[in-house]
């Protein structure tokens, strides 16, 4: 694990200096386009932007990447010269020796996803899903979800927020009895619960949050993730319930919340390839939901089998998209705030990767990583703009 990629992510002096020609040239673009603002009839760059001052994710520019941050902003300011020189690069990425890309997490992958128009085109196809719930609060759970609900965030038309929860691993299995069985013995601790809750409190995606929302708008807060046993979301539901219960509002939670799952069932015939036939995957509720599940809507949304490999069964995708929270880590570090400097603490920093246990964790990635999620930015960004459904404005997240 790399501990500089969990230390306090402002670019000092010494660090720009590091940034590439690629960082330089988009820069001028930049600079090129602010100037030509007023007369353009092209999307404005946003007021006080200065690229490499916008750093998102805890993002380091290290002197081994080739790629500098590519988000929404970034993009806006591109001349068509810098987008066909990221298009070639995207193509070419693990082609191009400057790159060490050994330092890439799938090597069942060494292509760039959604490289085909017919792919980009199904995969907006199940991002544009999320668009039927732009008026309800949205909670990405973990990171499968993310790719698809942030490029419904870019798009004409789709979302205008989400909520992302970070929430790994779970202590839930499918049982042929019980329906889901509780392995207690990988469950959380009543320590690393009660962090978690305050974790959501904090966010404001817990249960009271969601209960007042509904109660004052009438919208049920849509909880969002990749289902196919569904364990994952489950153990979730476990943590949320089980908060709600103490609350004495457990059953105005299961009225204020629904479940939207995305996944294949292409991929779920391949897993049962002797089954008569195929269920459509579902949540199935933790103990402490179950007198309430009726209480609790479900929507599955298939997709293209090939947009699911390369988007969600590839982990170089899935990886370098967001936080690694499993609840061995709940009561080591806050995922909303680690990348912001708190966390400066070496003591802190060595007892999360003992607690680990070599595991990766957080957002530690390689120059190697960092340059594939940013190129995919640009690529998801671009196939939206070619299309002409890239919205007009648009605030990146920090």
């Amino acid at each position: 694990m790399h501990i500089s990629s969990i230390m306090a992510n402002q670019m000092t002096t010494s660090r720009q200096k590091n940034l590439n020609h690629n960082l330089k040239e988009t820069e001028n673009s930049t600079i090129k386009y602010n100037l030509n603002s007023h007369s353009s009839s092209v999307n404005k760059f946003p007021t006080g932007f200065h690229y490499g001052a916008n750093i998102h994710f805890g993002e380091f520019f290290n002197p081994n990447r080739t790629i500098p941050h590519i988000d929404y902003e970034e993009y806006m300011a591109m001349q068509p010269s810098t987008k066909r020189r990221f298009r070639k690069k995207y193509k070419n990425f693990f082609k191009d020796t400057t790159i060490n890309t050994n330092e890439m997490i799938d090597k069942n992958y060494n292509y760039m996803p959604l490289q085909s128009e017919l792919l980009m085109d199904n995969f907006i196809k199940t991002s544009k899903i999320y668009s039927k719930y732009k008026d309800q609060p949205i909670i990405c759970l973990g990171r499968s979800p993310k790719w698809f609900l942030n490029t419904a965030l870019w798009m004409k038309d789709g979302i205008n927020d989400y909520k992302f929860v970070a929430f790994s691993k779970f202590w839930h299995r499918p049982d042929a009895i019980e329906g889901m069985h509780r392995m207690d013995s990988v469950a959380p601790t009543p320590k690393e619960e009660a962090a978690y809750r305050k974790y959501l409190k904090r966010i404001k995606a817990d249960p009271q949050t969601i209960v007042d929302n509904m109660e004052k708008t009438g919208k049920k807060t849509v909880i969002t993730d990749y289902i196919c046993s569904g364990k994952g979301a489950c153990s979730f539901l476990e943590i949320l319930g089980n908060y709600a219960k103490d609350l004495g509002i457990l059953e105005q939670l299961s009225k204020s919340i629904q479940i939207v799952g995305i996944g294949s069932m292409e991929y779920m015939e391949e897993l049962n390839p002797y089954a008569d036939s195929i269920s459509e995957p579902k949540v199935i509720m933790p103990e402490v939901l179950r007198p309430y599940s009726n209480n609790i809507k479900q929507e599955f949304h298939n997709m293209d089998y090939k947009v699911f490999k390369e988007m969600l069964i590839n982990q170089n995708t899935n990886e370098c998209r967001s936080t690694y929270y499993p609840h061995e880590a709940w009561t080591i570090y806050k995922p909303d705030q680690f990348k912001t400097g708190l966390i400066k603490d070496m003591k802190k920093v060595k007892e999360m990767v003992k607690a680990l246990k070599g595991e990766k964790s957080t957002s530690s990635f390689t120059p190697a990583m960092y340059d594939y999620r940013n190129l995919l930015n640009f690529r998801i960004l671009d196939g939206l703009n070619e299309r002409k459904i890239l919205k007009a404005i648009h605030k990146s997240k920090i």
